[in-house]
């Protein structure tokens, strides 16, 4: 398909175009006489060469004229100047001396002047059917020797015996015409291009959008503003947007205010949409209006999509409620607690020994909640200096303080939105940040430091602590008003040494997860074993239990006895249980002598360290060899 098409009314036209167009996808229409094109030629093939997808037509003279009022595509008329007259008639001169010009306006150019200058006689044609035949007669009247003129006169002008040349363009005006065809076939490319981009930006946009006219027309709406009003697009575009919103009152008092405005809310049937409107200036002149229509609930969508992918970022849950080893009677009321904590908002305060499992009865709350699949967020509140803590809670703006990131940060509390936020060792927070934190759990909403807008924050608030935090309010080191607030689903988590029932399995639990991370087989505990384990206080609870299993798994696969290990382990346990001294109660004692009640303290001893008789000699203060004699008399 050529781009480009030149229409030759005469041959001589065609070998003047032809040097400028060889290897060039360009199609040329020539006559195969000497003949010239007459109009009635020309414009079928003007029509079909457009209908196949040409861009430009490139002739010259009156069918240049004729084009342009008949096709839809630009024509480019290769232009005759007055320097082509002028080359022409000097060179007739010498042999005629009345020459007569005939032709379209657009070929003899400025003819009211042109003949007085260079003495000949212009006889101008403005319609070929009304004035060309009337022409030809009055030059033959004026006994013109020579006609000189386009294609079309000088033919007709033939018949009456008038001898004459036709006018061609100089190689310039050719050359000039040429590029300049090729500069419209480049600028319609780069103009429909462009013209699509609009259309895919306007399209593809989630907003609505209308453009609206200074007469208050519509002049173009998108897709998404034909869903969110619910017409067709034939019906919104070119109509009075006050007929278009008729049944819109409330949008259409909006629209059709004079003044700009920005997310102002409005429902509109099952939307509630988030309006603007900007003006169109254009050299300082007011051009109509844009009016941009969001949908809140998309929006709100769109947020928590991105919220959720958060989980990407490490704030994520790794724990559930059956993860939780609950036999015992105090933590089967933990579980109850967590059950029906899960399906509130309200915040929820932990109270425990260290390593009693808050964080993990924390994320099962969250995952039991229906805010499961939002970030849940946990942060140590004892573990951060004053300053980077409240930097890390509530985030900064860029350039907030020496060395803060130039583009700012989201804090703990933006990255939660829509979930849940875990305040692990909540009364290590210090004093000058416990009033922000009242004031964000009061109203939910949070300032960046260094910024000045507010931040609407929605997230389920999870505190803990192992401290007294009744004795710090006593001691002026815990607010009593952030306290209240925290106070109100309330978990008190016991002691390892509190769960008896628990602890066998605990120790299988604990065992199989470290095992399984050394990727080597659970070792099997000696009953002896598990005797001293649930005598011994734990005072650093779970955690501490842990420890304790992880290092016997990892000795397990050094060249140690087991027997070796296991009775380390005992004895340290030993050695760190304090138990506080107290009066003898003799009611306590066994009855019968004095031997008697040894033999039993030996028997009672053996039976607390589980059998081993290295640890009950060093217990009771004697020596192995004495416990062996006196084992014999028993």
């Amino acid at each position: 398909m050529s781009k480009i098409v030149i229409i030759a009314p005469s041959k001589e036209f065609a070998d003047k175009v032809r040097p400028f167009i060889e290897n060039k996808p360009f199609k040329l229409y020539a006559p195969k006489d000497d003949r010239d094109f007459s109009f009635e030629e020309t414009v079928p093939i003007a029509k079909k060469e457009e209908a196949l997808g040409a861009e430009v037509i490139i002739t010259r003279g009156g069918q240049a004229t004729l084009l342009n009022q008949t096709v839809d595509i630009p024509v480019v008329e290769v232009k005759m100047t007055v320097l082509d007259i002028l080359r022409t008639v000097h060179s007739l001169k010498t042999r005629y001396e009345k020459i007569g010009l005939i032709g379209v306006e657009n070929i003899i150019c400025d003819y009211r002047e042109l003949g007085t200058y260079i003495d000949i006689q212009i006889y101008p044609v403005f319609s070929y059917e009304q004035d060309l035949d009337i022409q030809v007669q009055h030059a033959i009247s004026d006994q013109m020797e020579f006609i000189v003129g386009d294609g079309m006169s000088v033919d007709y002008a033939r018949q009456f015996g008038l001898p004459g040349i036709k006018l061609m363009p100089s190689r310039e005006s050719v050359k000039e015409s040429i590029e300049m065809a090729e500069h419209l076939v480049q600028a319609r490319y780069q103009e429909r291009m462009h013209s699509e981009q609009f259309r895919m930006v306007l399209e593809t946009a989630q907003d609505g959008i209308l453009i609206i006219t200074n007469d208050r027309q519509v002049l173009l709406a998108n897709n998404r503003a034909s869903y969110f009003l619910q017409k067709e697009r034939t019906h919104i575009i070119n109509h009075p947007i006050k007929d278009v919103l008729k049944h819109e009152s409330g949008l259409c008092k909006l629209v059709e205010r004079a003044q700009e405005f920005n997310g102002e809310i409005v429902r509109i049937r099952d939307f509630i949409l988030s309006v603007s409107k900007r003006t169109i200036t254009v050299n300082g002149d007011r051009n109509g209006s844009v009016i941009t229509m969001q949908d809140i609930t998309h929006i709100q969508n769109l947020e928590q999509s991105i919220r959720r992918k958060l989980n990407h970022t490490g704030f994520v849950t790794k724990h559930h409620l059956n993860d939780m080893v609950a036999h015992a009677p105090n933590m089967k009321n933990v579980i109850q607690k967590i059950k029906h904590f899960s399906d509130t908002d309200s915040t929820v305060l932990l109270i425990g020994e260290t390593g009693t499992g808050k964080e993990l009865v924390a994320q099962s709350i969250h995952n039991l909640s229906p805010r499961h699949n939002r970030p849940f967020v946990p942060i140590n509140c004892g573990a951060l200096p004053s300053h980077l803590l409240e930097s890390e809670l509530f985030g900064y703006e860029a350039g907030a303080f020496t060395g803060a990131d130039r583009n700012g940060k989201a804090g703990f509390f933006e990255l939660a939105h829509t979930g849940t936020i875990f305040l692990d060792e909540i009364g290590e927070i210090p004093p000058e940040l416990q009033t922000r934190l009242l004031r964000v759990i009061q109203e939910r909403e949070i300032r960046r430091i260094g910024g000045s807008s507010i931040i609407p924050v929605d997230v389920r608030i999870i505190a803990a602590t192992h401290r007294d935090l009744e004795a710090d309010i006593s001691a002026g080191r815990f607010r009593a008003d952030l306290f209240y607030r925290l106070n109100i689903l309330r978990i008190a988590l016991p002691p390892l040494r509190e769960r008896e029932e628990d602890l066998p399995d605990l120790i299988a639990t604990l065992l199989k997860r470290v095992s399984l991370r050394y990727q080597c087989e659970p070792p099997h505990l000696p009953d002896h074993f598990m005797t001293a384990l649930s005598h011994y206080h734990w005072p650093g609870n779970i955690r501490e239990l842990e420890n304790i299993l992880e290092r016997l798994v990892v000795l397990f696969n050094a060249d140690i006895s087991q027997e070796a290990i296991f009775a380390e382990i005992i004895e340290e346990l030993q050695h760190s249980t304090k138990v506080p001294n107290s009066p003898v109660d003799t009611t306590a004692l066994p009855e019968g002598t004095l031997e008697a009640i040894e033999k039993q303290a030996i028997l009672n001893k053996l039976n607390a360290v589980g059998g081993n008789k290295e640890l009950a000699a060093k217990a009771l203060g004697i020596s192995r060899a004495t416990l062996w004699r006196k084992l014999k008399d028993i």
